[in-house]
């Protein structure tokens, strides 16, 4: 058979209605489904309802911190002179990332949790909803001595307060027990004791729950709650923000963390100044002792030479060395101080904490930046040392960065040391090119000029030192803190639940879940529902559509008007099988055959031949399924008659007398016969051949029922005699990979004119086009396919909706 599609009239209302996947046709198939999608919104907003009895609102808790005085964004530090950041740490500015980290740091909220005792939570119930005693609780909770880590779901403990001296502690394991308040208590977890507080008269006969949990997990709890962000890189000021179900405990959280940042700075900075103000004093010390020495020396030379005033000589040649004196001066500063900074390393070990703390020695930045490193690697090891031991492993990969950086430490300064000593050298060299054009100047003038120079050098670093122990001890005495507190924390509105919010995810959800269950369902469908998933499947064409029949009639093609629905379905099938003949008017032989049994081929033949009546076509119907004939009893004839059985088994030959009446003008059936042992072996015989050529003097129409062709082979040996055949697919039963099998029959030739019929389709469950119910076709009909309906098909009607 030729490829190309016959020319067919398919019922199909309206036009394009047939395709589920368009937008229009989805929300229509959605929509047959209505109860279920009014159940899913009932159920999911039942649910959110006793969801927001149950759950508490989140209140968003904001503080803001400013940084004041001299700060740095992402990791720039202003600069300074280096002298004045050695000897100056308060001054030091601040780093406002590194302090947001500070603020972020486990230590301090270790503090915060301690401090308000959050490790330790008090509730009751109020109308059977769990209440947070926060701050209002009748008891306190304290340690008398543990015993052991508490487990990570925390030790919980159920007390009924008696009196104002007396609670209940309620174990069902070992029975209830009555405590004074201030007792101590032993439990597998320590030893501890309730105080009754202030509120103790409110809650007599009251049930507290108390759950005492790790300070550890706590303080991590509260750090994932807790968001320490940076307003603007340009402004100093800092947004802290949490949120808790109480909001008086999330605004003390962020006010103690507040004060603890500010209280650590603080003990920090006195920290850091008390070392520089040592530093100071040993140098002060130090050179104090030596210029004593210096004027001593100055004086007695001056006496022993008999010297009053050598200034008035060799004027011209002073001021030609002033300049070289005083770049000496200066060198002789940078040693002394490398002298003193080498000294101090020596005698520590390299223990750069003896140092004063400051970000950078001299001017040299590279000293700078391994003063900064030590003294970060070492504040780190202070802080693990808190809480881990000083063998522990985990040390040695700071202890090595420490020690790597300590011997650069003091690599460095003997670098910076000897390149001072070379630029000494030069000047040195250059002075005593000088000196040898003061020769006839006096040897005591040079020795003068000598110890004066080193005495005025002294003198120089004294005063500075002086000056900046002064100035550091002013800090000292009135330190103020870095950051001030802008906004204290407040609380806003409840940021979760929101009723609204909440109804209208739970009106999604409800809405959501049955398209979900549907689209799964129908994905999960391994048979066919709709045409679209035929035609995208096969090449064969569809001769015509018919819709499900709830009737249990098996002829529901009428004469007139009744069933109309039904009735134009199988006029249009009549009119397609007409051009599937080509037009051919007489002894045209039409088999019906499907894959498995109720797939409605009996129906259809049986129907489709009454339509072909009815249009004054002369037709006859063969019961070909020898094995489980059908079409005697479509037409309440009997089943006793001879029939094709008996004229294959050569048992009849007047065709005549085998063809029965079945009372509908126009229509005869020859029926199977009896039931014979070789069915298959029967068809093959030359006699239906003979047979069909027959009936082809005397019939406009033969109709075949045949078996279905995967049980049987016979369809296969009795389409030898047809000139068309009508495969069976029926909506909701017939399985998508026959869709496969119907292909190959196809491609394999096997039938002549092959074409498909669609049955017992349920377009509105399947969103398969309208009924003719709302249609044009209504109002010409006097009445339509829904007759009257009883109580039990409304009912199956209903539930086809879920």
């Amino acid at each position: 058979m030729s490829k190309q599609k016959t020319q067919l009239t398919t019922f199909t209302l309206p036009a394009g209605d047939t395709n589920p996947d368009n937008s229009g046709d989805l929300v229509k198939k959605y929509l047959f489904h209505w109860p279920l999608f009014v159940l899913g919104v009932i159920i999911f907003v039942i649910l959110a309802f006793f969801y927001l009895k149950v759950s508490k609102p989140t209140y968003p808790i904001v503080a803001t911190l400013e940084f004041k005085g001299p700060t740095s964004s992402e990791g720039t530090v202003i600069n300074k002179s280096g002298q004045d950041q050695q000897l100056d740490p308060i001054s030091t500015p601040v780093i406002v990332e590194n302090e947001i980290e500070v603020m972020q740091s486990k230590k301090i909220m270790y503090k915060v949790v301690n401090d308000l005792q959050l490790w330790v939570n008090y509730s009751t119930k109020i109308n059977g909803k769990k209440e947070d005693l926060y701050k209002r609780s009748p008891v306190l909770f304290s340690f008398v001595k543990t015993t052991g880590t508490i487990d990570g779901n925390g030790a919980k403990l159920t007390v009924i307060i008696k009196d104002s001296q007396t609670f209940t502690l309620s174990n069902p394991d070992e029975g209830d027990k009555d405590y004074k308040f201030g007792s101590p208590v032993k439990s597998t977890f320590g030893t501890w004791t309730l105080t009754a507080t202030n509120n103790i008269s409110g809650y007599l006969g009251a049930t507290i729950n108390i759950n005492v949990s790790d300070p550890d997990q706590v303080t991590d709890n509260q750090l994932s709650k807790v968001k320490v962000e940076l307003e603007n890189k340009d402004a100093p000021f800092v947004n802290l923000s949490t949120s808790d179900e109480v909001p008086e405990r999330g605004k003390d959280v962020l006010n103690e963390l507040m004060a603890q940042y500010k209280a650590d700075a603080m003990s920090s900075k006195n920290k850091d100044a008390k070392k520089a103000i040592d530093f100071i004093d040993a140098r002060l010390d130090s050179l104090n002792r030596n210029l004593s020495i210096d004027e001593k020396a100055i004086e007695e030379f001056k006496s022993t030479q008999g010297m009053t005033d050598v200034t008035s000589q060799g004027q011209g040649f002073r001021d030609i060395r002033q300049a070289n004196i005083k770049a000496l001066n200066d060198a002789e500063i940078q040693l002394k101080i490398l002298d003193g900074l080498e000294r101090t390393l020596k005698a520590s070990g390299d223990d750069i904490s003896k140092l004063p703390p400051t970000s950078a020695y001299l001017s040299d930045p590279s000293l700078m930046a391994l003063y900064e490193k030590l003294t970060n690697l070492q504040t780190k090891r202070s802080e693990m040392l808190a809480t881990i031991p000083a063998g522990n492993p985990m040390f040695d990969p700071i202890n090595d960065q420490i020690k790597t950086l300590q011997v650069a430490f003091r690599e460095k300064v003997k670098a910076l040391k000897a390149s001072q000593l070379a630029i000494k050298s030069q000047m040195q060299s250059f002075n005593n090119g000088i000196i040898s054009d003061l020769k006839k100047i006096p040897e005591q003038d040079r020795v003068y000029t000598a110890m004066k120079r080193e005495q005025e050098s002294k003198e120089k670093i004294y005063s500075y030192l002086l000056e900046k122990r002064e100035s550091v001890a002013l800090r000292y005495a009135s330190t103020v803190s870095d950051s001030e507190i802008v906004d204290d924390a407040h609380a806003g509105k409840a940021k979760w639940p929101k009723p609204g919010i909440v109804y209208a995810i739970a009106v999604l959800l409800g809405l959501a879940a049955p398209i979900g269950l549907l689209y799964a369902r129908e994905s999960l469908n391994e048979r066919i529902s709709n045409r679209k998933q035929i035609e995208d499947a096969v090449n064969v064409p569809i001769l015509g559509e018919l819709s499900y029949q709830e009737d249990t009639t098996p002829i529901v093609v009428t004469e007139g008007r009744g069933k109309f629905v039904i009735g134009e379905q199988f006029r249009v099938l009549r009119t397609n099988l007409s051009h599937l003949h080509a037009n051919n008017n007489s002894g045209r032989v039409t088999l019906f055959t499907s894959s498995v049994g109720s797939e409605g081929k009996s129906f259809v033949s049986s129907n489709l031949a009454v339509t072909l009546a009815y249009a004054s076509r002369k037709t006859i119907i063969l019961e070909m399924d020898l094995r489980k004939p059908k079409i005697s009893g479509v037409f309440n004839l009997s089943s006793e008659h001879p029939g094709i059985s008996d004229y294959l088994a050569e048992t009849a030959n007047d065709v005549t007398k085998l063809i029965q009446p079945s009372g509908i003008p126009g229509l005869d059936v020859l029926g199977c016969g009896p039931i014979q042992p070789n069915p298959s072996e029967l068809l093959e015989k030359e006699r239906l051949d003979d047979l069909i050529n027959k009936l082809k003097e005397s019939y406009d129409d033969i109709l075949i029922d045949s078996p279905p062709i995967h049980l049987v082979t016979d369809a296969y040996i009795i389409s030898r005699t047809a000139d068309a055949v009508v495969y069976m697919i029926r909506q909701g039963h017939t399985l998508k990979d026959e869709l496969d099998f119907i292909n190959d029959v196809d491609s394999a030739k096997r039938f002549p004119k092959f074409t498909l019929v669609f049955n017992g389709i349920k377009r509105d469950q399947f969103n398969y086009g309208y009924g003719y119910t709302n249609s044009y076709y209504s109002s010409y009909n006097t009445y339509t396919d829904k007759e009257k309906e009883t109580l039990g098909s409304k009912l199956r009607t209903f539930l086809r909706r879920f």
